[in-house]
Parts: structure tokens; sequence; C-alpha cells
């Protein structure tokens, strides 16, 4: 017997584990949309979102927040469409607009990248920024070079995801992302790109984002009066170094 899915309403869901983000609260309950957080932190409030609560488990919290992120159809079984989004992001006015825009053509869309188009170039800037292991995603990198991945592929900024998720093609798709993301650097934007190509996906890029448009808002990640001293004061010139240092070497060394 085939499963009947929720059809008529969006699930809207994040992630919340560890303490590193203040969940954002959307500006209202819109219509045909289900808010649900999952999270580890049993102090959380609000009159929107519904919160599921998970023990912790033997992966770290950021992989927790990836494995919600990613494997929608493993907790999200009675929805057939869902966004999900960072902690960080409010919902300024009803995302199930972009249901209805997108979702009767494409089965996964995501917004563009805001700076680069190229996962290549993104994974050394991740590596100048001292956000991965530079070992780790240059091999990275060189196995997908291997495999023919092409350079300017385009790129996503993957906070806001909007899917068909119990779809097959969805499923094999992210079941692939996740396995990437454990074999590779944790940093999920520097292998959803090739798990596309690699597919053949439909894939789509939305217009809307979390830095332009009027249904998100970004918020920055929680930092202290100290942390943002500190970014001005030795942040900038360290990679302005690692810049100088890493622009060169990590082409040099992706084509040894």
């Amino acid at each position: 017997m085939e499963y009947v899915y929720n059809a008529d309403t969006l699930v809207v869901y994040t992630a919340l584990f560890g303490d590193y983000d203040d969940l954002v609260e959307p500006q209202k309950k819109f219509q045909k949309c289900d808010f649900i957080c999952f999270t580890d932190q049993k102090n959380l409030k609000s009159s929107i979102w519904k919160f599921i609560f998970v023990e912790n488990s033997e992966l770290s919290p950021s992989m927790m927040n990836r494995k919600y992120k990613i494997l929608p159809h493993l907790f999200l079984k009675e929805y057939k469409y869902s966004l999900y989004i960072d902690a960080n992001i409010g919902i300024i006015e009803n995302p199930y607009d972009l249901l209805k825009k997108y979702m009767d053509e494409y089965d996964f869309v995501a917004p563009k990248h805001f700076e680069r188009v190229c996962l290549y170039e993104e994974a050394k800037e991740c590596v100048i920024l001292g956000r991965v292991s530079y070992s780790e995603t240059l091999n990275q990198m060189k196995e997908y070079r291997i495999k023919k991945f092409p350079k300017n592929f385009g790129l996503s900024e993957n906070n806001i995801l909007l899917r068909k998720h119990n779809y097959r093609n969805v499923i094999n798709l992210m079941t692939d992302w996740w396995a990437e993301l454990n074999k590779w650097t944790k940093r999920d934007q520097l292998s959803l790109g090739y798990v596309l190509w690699k597919n053949g996906s439909v894939f789509r890029f939305m217009n809307e984002s979390a830095r332009k448009g009027m249904y998100f808002k970004y918020f920055f990640h929680r930092f202290t009066k100290k942390e943002v001293f500190l970014f001005k004061v030795k942040y900038r010139t360290l990679i302005s170094l690692r810049r100088l240092y890493y622009a060169y070497k990590f082409e040099k060394d992706l084509s040894k």
C-alpha cells in the first residue's frame, strides 16, 4: 500500500544541538506550515516551534545537526514537503509561497552561495579561514578532481533546503551526501555539489536567501564581546597571512 503524505502542509524544521545558537522565533505562525525543532536543549521555549527532544548520542553536536538537516526522510515521514533552516535564520513571510513557486517543477532547491560558484574555491577558502583540516580537505578535493568533477559547477549556501524529502531520488541524494560527510570533512558545503553532479540531479538555485529577499533574515551566530574584540584585533590579521600562504599552496598541492 502506498504511503499517503501530508501534501497540504509544509513542515519547517531546524536542528539545534549544543550551546551554539539562539533559536530565532518566526515572525508568526504562518498558515499551512508546521514548525519543528529537533534539539537536546530542554530550556528552549516558543509559542510557534514544536520541540522534539533528542537524547545525546555518540555524534558531536554539529554532526547531530547535520544528521537531521540532511536526512529528514528518517524523521519527517508524514510530510511530503520540508523546509530546513539553520537555527539562526528568521522567517519573515510565509514560506509556503516558496513551495508553490518551486515544488511543482523541482524536488530540491537551495539558495545560491553569496560569493562563490566553485566548490574547489570554497574548499580553499575554508582552509584559509581555519574551518577544516588542510590535509583532509586537500585529499577530498583530489578525489573529486580525479573523478572529473568540474570547476565552477555551482555552489549552494546550505542554510536553507526545500525538498520533497520522501521522494526516492531525493533520499538517494541525501544518503550519498551524508556518506560523503562521514567520509571527509564535516563541512557540508564541500560535498553537496559533488553529490548533485554524481547523481545527475535536477536541481535549481532558489532566488530567495537568508541574505536577500523578503522571506528570511540571517542572524549572526552567538558571539561574546570578548570574541568580537579578538576577531577585530587578531583574526583579520591571521586570515590575511593564511590567505597569502594557502592561496598558492592549495592549488599547487591539488595539482600534484
